[in-house]
């Protein structure tokens, strides 16, 4: 059994998904699926960062004090109550503009805004990391070349990630794949399920280095 990621642009077929689903549980991401927030479903607040550590984010105070400041101004409450894969052109289109709002505050870039943001809309707000999704997934060059580390900021990146990931997770090819999957991890949300197996795809495929590197 396959899952192809790639969007039909850099298609590239992972085997055995399954099992990387299940090593996935053992990577300090699946502590962060499973953590349920007690902070305000429709707010964004200042402790809302503290679980994005178990994502390799690396917020700073800037990051703690944007949130201070701005986070009354995000209508987390305007967005489509509903899974990713069943937007609409239109409604992705509004998910990556408070997406890149988020990102641009100081401190913060697409990686951990959608971080934070996951955790409050996580059948709709998917994690876009910097090396994983847009260094990798995204990268025609990778793994040839290692990810890049660049942040990402414009919506209409952040557009290009949401769509091709609706496309990997709506493809007919992988319509059964993902009923295994969900079989396997009934709680996870399919954007949850789309993250975890790339994520472990990912790291195998490019190991984080070692300072002798």
């Amino acid at each position: 059994m396959n899952l192809i990621f790639g969007a039909r642009r850099i298609d590239r077929s992972v085997k055995d998904p399954e099992k990387l689903l299940i090593e996935y549980r053992r990577d300090s991401g699946s502590r962060y699926l499973d953590h349920v927030s007690c902070t305000p479903s429709d707010k964004l607040v200042p402790e809302d960062l503290a679980v994005t550590i178990l994502m390799n984010s690396r917020f700073s105070s800037a990051a703690f004090m944007a949130v201070q400041d701005c986070g009354d101004n995000v209508n987390l409450a305007a967005l489509p109550d509903r899974a990713l894969e069943e937007t609409n052109e239109g409604e992705r289109q509004q998910v990556a503009e408070l997406i890149a709002t988020v990102a641009r505050w100081p401190g913060f870039a697409a990686s951990v805004a959608t971080k934070v943001l996951h955790k409050k809309r996580p059948r709709l707000i998917p994690i876009l990391d910097n090396q994983a999704i847009f260094g990798a997934y995204m990268n025609r060059d990778w793994p040839q070349r290692r990810s890049s580390t660049e942040s990402v900021y414009a919506a209409g990146r952040i557009g290009e990630a949401l769509d091709w990931i609706v496309f990997d997770l709506t493809r007919r090819e992988n319509e059964m794949v993902w009923g295994v999957l969900s079989g396997v991890e009934p709680s996870r949300a399919r954007i949850e399920l789309f993250d975890s197996v790339w994520w472990m795809y990912f790291r195998r495929t490019e190991p984080v280095r070692s300072i002798a590197d």
